[in-house]
């Protein structure tokens, strides 16, 4: 299969979201097609999310690599609201190059299916294989954390 000029640019924009960084995207980018055109299988469905996912599980087996995970306990007053009170949030350009700086790679794609894809919290959880409460917890988390670096962005009552 040959990708057209579109679905490069997609790609990259992908690969933009989980790097941060357009030379390091680029590369993630190029290594995925590789190893995408070195397959054997030719029962592939799905170029692009094949693709897609050969480069989400290179740059988070670099990223685990270079760090240690760290969670954040979720109270026990989790509500199933997040989605919308994310909506609610005001984002200027500014802040979204701050946001995006502190985010993990594992937030910045949730951010990426949410914002850019407009994916749903169970369209998201069935696309990363991962139980819609999990997303919906890290979406809350990414809006704790503008929260906390914003307080002023008039995200709504905040009980935290």
């Amino acid at each position: 299969m040959v990708f057209d000029r579109a679905t490069l640019d997609k790609l990259y924009q992908y690969c933009m979201a989980l790097c941060n960084d357009g030379d390091e995207a680029y590369d993630l980018l190029y290594q995925s097609i590789e190893m995408y055109l070195h397959q054997t299988r030719s029962d592939i469905a799905n170029p692009v999310a094949y693709v897609r996912r050969i480069a989400r599980n290179a740059h988070f087996d670099k990223w685990r690599r270079q760090q240690v995970v760290q969670f954040e306990s979720l109270p026990e007053e989790f509500s199933g609201s997040t989605e919308k009170a994310l909506e609610a949030t005001v984002v200027d350009e500014q802040m979204l190059d701050r946001v995006w700086e502190e985010l993990t790679p594992p937030e910045r794609e949730t951010l990426y299916f949410w914002a850019l894809e407009e994916m749903s919290a169970t369209e998201i959880g069935l696309h990363l294989e991962q139980p819609r409460a999990s997303v919906l917890s890290r979406l809350r988390r990414i809006r704790q954390r503008i929260n906390r670096l914003f307080p002023e962005s008039g995200s709504g009552g905040q009980h935290e």
